[in-house]
């Protein structure tokens, strides 16, 4: 864990230099954020919105001031460094289909795919009611689907399969392709984790 907390830091470091190095203005339009009038960037994160401090280096959600968490702010600051590489193209692909995803795969599913079924493949009522919280736009495919806007170019669908006494519960993310654009295959797993740890919050009310 504190190789994990300081790698995370140095992440944040660099991302933090690069977006420093940047046109405020550029990285405004291509992320599709908007300039505050204190400076700042506001930008949509799934059903929050968060404000971009380049000048102090934080990052703070707007309805309560609370920072997000450091491998949160790598993946908004890298989101926002590679917007102006891709435009959304409406083709959902697996992870799998990333560099390296089918290489990673294994460890990818058990930090992201095999918690949603743990935590809703019993439930998929709740799967849908915290899709609904999160303003998510329902899917006529599996037996509980939505495509969620987690990032203003990058819509990410969930689909929950409930299982029965025959055949277990599954599920599947599925991400805009320009996500391999403008992220790395890591950040890509990190947008997966991100995304099932809100649904998680927020089917707990």
């Amino acid at each position: 864990m504190p190789e994990q907390l300081a790698g995370d830091r140095e992440a944040l470091r660099l991302a933090w230099d690069a977006a420093s190095a940047r046109d405020l203005g550029a990285l405004a339009r291509e992320s599709l954020s908007r300039p505050s009038d204190d400076g700042r960037l506001l930008l949509r994160l799934m059903d929050r919105e968060c404000a971009v401090d380049v000048r102090s280096r934080s990052i703070a959600f707007t309805d309560d001031g609370s920072p997000l968490k450091p491998h949160v702010q790598v993946l908004v600051l890298h989101y926002m460094l590679g917007a102006g590489k891709g435009e959304p193209t409406g083709e959902m692909v697996t992870f799998r289909e990333f560099p390296g995803g089918a290489l990673y795969f294994p460890a990818y599913k058990k930090r992201t795919l095999d918690l949603l079924v743990s935590r809703f493949g019993a439930d998929p009522g709740a799967l849908r009611r915290a899709g609904e919280l999160m303003g998510a736009t329902p899917l006529d495919k599996a037996t509980v689907a939505f495509r969620t806007r987690f990032l203003p170019k990058l819509d990410v669908d969930v689909l929950m399969w409930a299982g029965d006494d025959e055949v277990p519960s599954s599920a599947n993310i599925l991400f805009d392709s320009c996500a391999g654009r403008m992220l790395s295959t890591e950040d890509v797993t990190v947008v997966a984790g991100v995304l099932c740890s809100r649904l998680t919050a927020l089917s707990r009310g």
